[in-house]
Parts: structure tokens; C-alpha cells; sequence
């Protein structure tokens, strides 16, 4: 049994996200927080029989304009990842640069429950949050949350005020 493209935009609006239809087996959707934003592509191959879900470039062109030290360690980052996580693939391209996160689903003699695509989306959608650790290991300056810088330059005024109090 397959699964419909029609499936797939029903529960999406299930789960009240945007989305919008690329070509006949193809959709759109994204995943925003405050660490940042990925392009997620679900597409539908062999007949509805598989479910392929996955990113578009996490870090843009970072990855391409780094050092080739960089590269090596977000590679060891990815594979890394891969050990840890029980749902989805850390993949890279040399080629091009690409690197994403994909899951891919074998739907042979049954359908993907609502719960079990949410779950697969919910893996990929979460990658935002990995962005300022990738971009730490490509030796990318990370922006510091302002509650932090704050916290950080009253501390530092509170060690200047104990340091000057002579006592």
C-alpha cells in the first residue's frame, strides 16, 4: 500500500504547517526557531512506496567558504550525530557541499500513521537547534543570546565592584 501526496498535505495541516506543493510527488516546508531556519523537502518515490524527508542545506555556503580542517570536523560532527540518534541520517556531498539531515521511510504493506510522520518531521524540524553547534565546529562565530551578553557584563561589572572595594 501507498501513501497520496494528499495524505501528506492532510496531515500537515494537522499539525498547522505551511506548506507549499513543488510538483506532483514533491512538497515544501520549513521549521523556524531561535537558533535558525531550514528548508524541508518531503518527497514521495517509487509510486508512494517511499517517504523521503529531509533538509535543505543547514548552514547555506558556511560550509563551502570554511577551511578544509573545518570540514573535516563538521564531517566528525555529522557521523557523530549519526551514532546518537535512533531516526534520521546526517549525509554530506563533497562535491557540492551539501549536507542535510534525511529520513527516509519504506512504506511496503502498510501507511505512515499521523504519529509516525509527525514523529519523522519533528526529527528533521528539530535540526534547527543543532545550527549554533555546527557553526561552532566550522569555526563560525556564534551570536550570543543579548539575556546572556548582559548577564555576562553585570557579572563582570560585580567582579570590577568586589575587586575595588578594598576591603
Amino acid at each position: 500500500m501507498a501513501i497520496t501526496l494528499s495524505k501528506i498535505e492532510q496531515y500537515l495541516g494537522e499539525l498547522d504547517f505551511n506548506f507549499q506543493s513543488k510538483d506532483e510527488t514533491t512538497l515544501l516546508t520549513g521549521a523556524k526557531d531561535e537558533n535558525g531556519q531550514v528548508m524541508i523537502v518531503i518527497r514521495l518515490m517509487e509510486d508512494g512506496e517511499f517517504l523521503q524527508i529531509r533538509t535543505v542545506q543547514h548552514l547555506d555556503d558556511l560550509v563551502k567558504d570554511s577551511t578544509d580542517e573545518h570540514r573535516a570536523a563538521l564531517l566528525n560532527w555529522m557521523l557523530y550525530k549519526n551514532y546518537q540518534t535512533k531516526l534520521g541520517a546526517w549525509e554530506y556531498d563533497p562535491s557540492d557541499y551539501d549536507h542535510h539531515i534525511s529520513i527516509g521511510f519504506p512504506i511496503e504493506d502498510g501507511d505512515v500513521t499521523l504519529k509516525q510522520f509527525t514523529r519523522m518531521l519533528q526529527t528533521i524540524a528539530s535540526s534547527c537547534e543543532l545550527i549554533p553547534e555546527m557553526k561552532e565546529t566550522l569555526g563560525v562565530e556564534v551570536e550570543t543570546d543579548p539575556k546572556e551578553l548582559k548577564r555576562q557584563e553585570l557579572l563582570a561589572q560585580l567582579a570590577a565592584l568586589d575587586g575595588n572595594t578594598g576591603i
